[in-house]
């Protein structure tokens, strides 16, 4: 099992010192912080099997909707006063869940570090093998100075350490449990309990964002990232004798059923296209065809389903979710908050970046009373690239 633990309860004194309310981790920019973006980096990372995030308790509010979004994201705790007593609560909460972790690999890393790169985790990884703690570290390019005397120091001597810092697991829990004093990071525990060290190449990429001067790198460097993606869909399905209607997956008491070979839901075959737009995986009616006994009243959610799995396998994200219901029946504003409420947990995002809205034609056109029921999608996806 390969734990990784993030370290994001700090309160960037200094980030904040230039009237920043949000501490560095949280600060977004184009919609990402660099907390989400380490977080996806690391759960796509195919090594990694849990992740633990450790936040400030007076930051609950700004990583509401995280589990939802990242399913190896499976404990949130508070942290404590330091980095040091941060890093063993969330050693002591693995352990506590897991018991035995003779064979267990833990990383540790700074949230404030979000530009981390896959060989990184990886070169610590396989570095486990023969050395119980593992990390990287940088040369020092610049002229080092004593601030005092402005003598220069020997750089051929000084490094950089980085996170993450990778240890075999029962190894470091027990470095942490007998120290007494403090220390700046985990492989200063560990080299004081005698552990088996060994530093590995680092990457200036891996930079940590401390003061706000530093956001403008983040920012020009984001953006390589992500694209923003936008896809519409349209469906239409005609009204038949029956007792009831699928709509946004909610099952309705009418005087009709929708004419279709599945459920008819209207709306999630929208969203469906409307993903299938975005990722240029051409239509609904391509993956699934129309005529086929195999789907004679399958459950939209299937179809649903497919979409969002191309989206994952493109590592993306659904940002913005706008819905055009058109009909004349039934009525949309009594059912709007519950349609709204089960896409959410269908599409498993936030309900507040779903917007319904409903028209009619009053009854005149080929969508009225009579005929059936129509609605509009149009989607905004961000889809990550971290190759």
């Amino acid at each position: 099992m390969i734990h990784f633990i993030i370290l994001a309860a700090g309160k960037s004194e200094r980030f904040k010192k230039k009237k920043n309310k949000l501490s560095k981790q949280f600060f977004k920019v184009n919609g990402v912080s660099p907390l989400e973006h380490l977080m996806k980096s690391v759960s796509n990372n195919q090594l990694i099997n849990s992740i633990t995030l450790v936040i400030n308790k007076g930051d609950r509010s700004e990583i509401v909707g995280l589990k939802k979004k990242y399913h190896k994201l499976n404990t949130i705790i508070n942290g404590g006063i330091t980095r040091q007593q941060s890093a063993f609560i969330a050693l002591k909460s693995i352990r506590k869940k897991r018991v035995k972790t003779k064979n267990d690999i833990v990383l540790i890393h700074d949230a404030a570090r979000p530009f981390l790169e896959d060989q990184i985790i990886k070169n610590c990884i396989s570095q486990l093998k023969k050395y119980d703690g593992i990390f990287p570290a940088l040369n020092m390019d610049d002229t080092l100075r004593n601030k005092k005397n402005l003598n220069p120091y020997d750089r051929n001597i000084i490094i950089g350490s980085q996170t993450p810092q990778a240890f075999k697991f029962d190894k470091i829990y027990m470095a942490y449990q007998r120290v007494k004093e403090s220390y700046s990071d985990d492989i200063a525990i560990a080299n004081e309990c005698g552990l088996r060290i060994k530093k590995i190449e680092g990457s200036k990429l891996n930079f940590k964002i401390t003061n706000p001067s530093d956001i403008e790198i983040y920012e020009k460097l984001i953006e390589q990232y992500y694209r923003n993606k936008i896809g519409n869909g349209f469906d239409f399905h005609k009204f038949k004798k029956g007792k009831s209607i699928k709509i946004g997956g909610l099952k309705i008491k009418s005087k009709f059923s929708l004419e279709a070979n599945s459920d008819g839901d209207p709306i999630l075959h929208s969203i469906t296209d409307a993903i299938l737009g975005a990722l240029n995986e051409k239509d609904i009616g391509f993956h699934f065809e129309p005529d086929n006994k195999k789907y004679k009243n399958a459950n939209s959610i299937i179809f649903i389903n497919k979409a969002l799995q191309l989206l994952m396998d493109k590592k993306g994200e659904i940002i913005n979710l706008d819905l055009n219901i058109i009909c004349d029946y039934p009525k949309i504003n009594p059912i709007r908050n519950k349609i709204r409420k089960n896409l959410s947990k269908i599409l498993k995002i936030n309900e507040d970046i779903i917007n319904i809205k409903a028209t009619s034609t009053e009854d005149e056109g080929f969508i009225n009373t009579k005929k059936g029921i129509a609605c509009q999608t149009v989607i905004s996806l961000r889809v990550f690239n971290y190759d």
